[in-house]
């Protein structure tokens, strides 16, 4: 009788563990830059549309993003120096879409740190057409790590809203959040099996 409670307690003690480990990854994400508006010049001169976008996000290593353009633009991955001059003489990377109906661009975040994308004409970039991105590395974000790292900037000379609005939450937030209903579903569980086999076997 004591070996079935020793299962049965193993047994619940390596399924909450097994549900709390999962909690805390996720698969990488695609997100598709700028949503609807897609990887173009924003609306209205709201020049800081894509940096807004950028920060509502938490982009993490692995993640992929997709840039939908137009026919005849390009993405280049630059320095922070190119960004701020809007300058695509020396990009790091450029990726433009050979094909006759628009492009488009799927480009995988595989480095933790701020990258920096504008677009291949510098008119359109100086239009707000560029975007700064922090991705963090998941293997390093865990439940006892601080504060949230803080979303880019955006670039001096854009327009941000000064509308409240309520932030999504944090990596850390959710992986708390899910680790806090693991452990209580876990004890509550074992509590009850634990009770059970106490009862039963008594």
């Amino acid at each position: 009788m004591a070996g079935l409670r020793f299962a049965v307690l193993f047994a619940a003690t390596s399924a909450v563990l097994l549900l709390a480990a999962s909690a805390t990854s996720r698969p990488p994400a695609m997100y598709v830059v700028g949503d609807q508006m897609g990887w173009a010049v924003p609306p209205g001169g709201a020049t800081g549309a894509l940096n807004e976008w950028a920060a509502r996000h938490r982009f993490l290593v692995g993640d992929v993003l997709d840039f939908k353009y137009s026919n005849g633009d390009a993405v280049l991955l630059v320095s922070p120096g190119d960004y701020e001059r809007c300058s695509a003489a020396s990009p790091v990377s450029r990726f433009a879409d050979g094909g006759g109906g628009g492009g488009g661009t799927r480009f995988t975040l595989g480095r933790p740190g701020l990258l920096y994308f504008i677009s291949g004409a510098p008119a359109r970039c100086e239009a707000g057409q560029r975007m700064a991105v922090r991705v963090v590395n998941a293997r390093r974000r865990s439940l006892t790590s601080g504060a949230p790292t803080p979303a880019p900037a955006p670039a001096p000379g854009t327009l941000t809203s000064d509308t409240p609005h309520r932030r999504p939450l944090s990596l850390a937030q959710k992986q708390f959040a899910a680790a806090a209903i693991g452990f209580g579903a876990g004890f509550i569980l074992t509590y009850f099996i634990v009770w059970l086999c106490v009862c039963c076997g008594g």
